[in-house]
């Protein structure tokens, strides 16, 4: 287990002199993987910038997974990790304390007390339980992922890279191996960890703090697997529960809260109340925070500079008449140690207290610490709420549906799932297998066709069926359009010629069976029903299998009378728009209006007749809509399309004049590496921009970027192409991939 250095450094050769808007004023830390700097920002506030080394940035697979990494950090805010101030494409910015990495503090001054053990691990207990339910193993406990600080203890690392002691230098891409400092039993074995896996280590790192070695006399992969653990040195109260966090089989170890409660009954911030850091700790402490107050006003010429050399100087013993601090130089940084020895006076003097900021308390604070810690992180531009729960399923599925903000409905391949939305605790279990989302109808009530029942209706709080409608079992592929309790789906009669069916889901019955028309047998392309105030507009896309289709164009539009299902007019789009590309993406809304991408931009045409209402040579501002992917017209005032590029415009729908422009919070190459889509969410609540990359919400007055979520899971990011659904209440929105199985809830009210 290497030792890092610890505490301010020179910068080194090569050190940028700024990140952003962050000027860096020292190395604090290095692993790795990484290198973290103090910096401070426009301001003056110290933070801390971490940035992967060069192997980790050039390597695509170490850059994703540091990126993922960065993304767990935003997503575990809360007690006794740093509150996150940016997450960016590159780095990692988190609110700045002085602290102690684990490794070097007992490397320094030996092993912790049981009230320091205690309070330590319980503490990580802790956020283990806030991160399992957002990752199956979080692997980012190490003795230099953990830092001891006069407010408690942290986690500052979130996976695997970061608690890496070395990179395999010969390995390449995806292949690139992680030493890791800790191994666990199932790693040694070849499985993959699990939640235990983290009690484990962290078993490993409790007897490592009390007694300054592991529990295992040689750490090799055998001794791990197959040796005893020597708890000689561990304090006796802790003995019985570390050997149980050290048990080889995974299921006989403790879950993380059990391990917390059995550390601290009330919880890590209660013992925290009580000076919890040997006495030498707090000095090299003291030094540290008086050595980064001499060290900004050294490097860096900001609005506190002055004032915080003054402080710095009137906190010296026996100096009342400390002469005032000179103007203070931007580079030619003092080195460390010469730092931390000119900081010793001023450290004595901190009567065991230390800076923590501009105003610098006599002492530590323990309850106000606790409160800081609890509170909510500074928000992160562009980062989404904290993740409320996480729910893997057991299969794939259909997308899920949130009924009246209470429960989710999972429909999964077998069997249909409720969840409570406030927990994401399951409610029930049934045997509906479902080929479509649910739709309401009234009350609890909900409707969906069944591979197993026809079609059914069945309660959204306890999962019971109330009836079925045989007669259309096993015919339907999903509906095509919802508008009230009327649904449209395509199912073949009796010769297997294909009908669109008008269902009316409340009384049970169906409305009207129309033929498709010129429709080649067979169930054909993907099939769009938008409902509009007198006909019901059916777009139905070609199947690219079908060889008869070929010349006929990418799809026939049709117009149906709303009541009855008779035919008002048909037309296949090449004999209407003899000019259209060969593939163009189209979108139909309620008004008759069809949008389509023409020569890589963005044209409105009446279906009806065919005529264009704007775009082509009469566009002025969409020049800057390059080739559509994705369009939404909501409450015909608003209408959005995102581009290419990523960009987000909000349009008028009546002349096309573009009236706001924002750009995407995440890469913008995840829109050009799949399809993508605008998804509205209900009243109050944003708007969705879902593509492979990203779930992105817009504000649906102005068009503004609100943030963007990308999951937190290596397995969500490697489903490249599958694009994010989205399942909105008015105060909870639940995240998954088609065909994923995991399911994020996050607060959007």
């Amino acid at each position: 287990m290497a030792e890092r250095a610890d505490g301010p450094d020179s910068l080194a050769e090569g050190d940028p002199a700024g990140i952003g808007e962050y000027t860096l004023l020292a190395r604090l830390r290095e692993s790795a993987g990484a290198v973290e700097y103090l910096a401070v920002d426009r301001e003056g506030a110290k933070v801390s910038v971490l940035v992967p080394r060069p192997r980790p940035a050039g390597d695509p697979a170490l850059r994703r997974r540091f990126a993922a990494e960065a993304r767990l950090a935003v997503a575990a805010a809360g007690p006794w990790v740093p509150a996150v101030r940016e997450s960016a494409d590159g780095h990692l910015v988190t609110a700045y304390r002085p602290a102690l990495a684990l490794g070097p503090a007992v490397a320094r001054y030996g092993p912790l007390p049981e009230h320091a053990l205690r309070v330590l691990g319980a503490a990580l207990a802790e956020v283990l339980v806030r991160l399992h339910p957002l990752v199956e193993a979080h692997q980012g406990l190490a003795p230099h992922t953990v830092l001891l600080g006069a407010d408690g203890p942290r986690l500052t690392g979130f996976g695997p890279l970061a608690a890496a002691t070395g990179i395999d230098p010969a390995a390449d891409g995806a292949a690139a191996r992680l030493t890791l400092g800790f191994l666990t039993p199932e790693q040694v074995a070849g499985r993959v960890p699990g939640p235990a896996s983290d009690v484990f280590v962290l078993g490993l790192l409790l007897v490592y703090a009390a007694t300054g070695a592991g529990p295992f006399a040689v750490a090799t992969p055998d001794a791990v697997a197959t040796a005893d653990p020597d708890l000689d040195g561990v304090p006796e109260g802790l003995r019985p529960l570390l050997s149980r966090c050290l048990e080889k089989d995974p299921a006989r170890r403790p879950a993380p809260a059990a391990v917390a409660a059995g550390l601290a009954p009330g919880g890590a911030a209660a013992l925290l109340a009580a000076h919890w850091l040997p006495g030498a700790l707090v000095t090299e402490l003291s030094a540290q925070a008086s050595a980064v107050m001499a060290l900004e006003a050294a490097g860096y010429d900001g609005p506190s500079a002055t004032a915080v050399a003054t402080q710095v100087a009137a906190s010296a013993p026996g100096d009342a008449s400390a002469p005032d601090a000179p103007e203070p130089p931007r580079r030619g940084l003092p080195a460390r140690r010469a730092l931390l020895l000119g900081a010793v006076g001023t450290a004595a003097g901190l009567a065991g207290g230390f800076a923590l900021g501009r105003n610098a308390p006599r002492a530590p604070a323990p309850a106000v610490a606790t409160a800081a810690a609890s509170g909510p992180p500074a928000r992160v531009q562009g980062a989404p709420p904290a993740v409320l729960w996480h729910y893997r399923a057991a299969t794939t599925g259909e997308q899920a549906l949130v009924w009246n903000d209470q429960v989710l409905v999972v429909p999964l391949i077998g069997a249909t799932v409720g969840l409570d939305l406030r927990t994401g605790k399951t409610l029930w279990t049934k045997d509906i297998w479902c080929n479509a989302t649910p739709v309401p109808v009234s009350g609890d009530l909900l409707f969906v066709p069944t591979f197993n029942r026809g079609l059914v209706r069945f309660s959204a709080t306890t999962g019971t069926a109330r009836d079925t409608d045989p007669d259309y079992a096993m015919e339907t592929d999903g509906f095509a359009g919802q508008n009230g309790t009327r649904v449209w789906f395509r199912a073949p009669d009796k010769d297997g010629v294909p009908h669109l069916v008008c269902y009316d889901i409340a009384q049970r019955s169906t409305v009207w069976r129309t033929p498709m028309g010129r429709t080649p047998p067979g169930r054909g392309g993907a099939l769009r029903v938008t409902p509009g105030r007198e006909s019901v507009y059916v777009q139905r896309l070609r199947d690219p299998a079908d060889a008869k289709e070929k010349d006929l164009g990418t799809a026939v539009f049709s117009a149906l009378d709303t009541e009855t299902g008779a035919r008002r007019w048909e037309r296949w789009e090449k004999e209407a728009w003899a000019d259209l590309p060969e593939e163009p993406r189209s979108w139909m809304t309620a008004d008759g209006t069809l949008y389509t991408d023409e020569g890589h931009s963005l044209h409105a045409r009446d279906v009806k007749t065919g005529g264009e209402r704007w775009g082509g040579d009469a566009r002025t501002s969409l020049d800057r809509v390059s080739s559509p992917r994705g369009v939404l017209l909501r409450d015909d005032v608003s209408l959005f399309v995102v581009d290419a590029n990523g960009w987000t415009h909000l349009v008028d729908p009546r002349d096309g004049t573009i009236k706001r422009t924002t750009f995407p919070a995440v890469p913008t190459g995840a829109v050009a590496r799949g399809d993508t889509a605008l998804v509205p969410g209900p009243s109050g609540s944003p708007l969705y921009r879902v593509d492979w990359g990203a779930v992105t919400a817009i504000d649906p007055e102005d068009g503004r970027t609100l943030w963007a979520f990308q999951g937190v899971t290596e397995q969500q990011q490697e489903q490249e192409g599958l694009l994010w659904q989205v399942a909105s209440g008015t105060r909870t929105a639940v995240f998954a991939r088609r065909f994923g199985r995991d399911y994020f809830a996050l607060p959007v009210g």
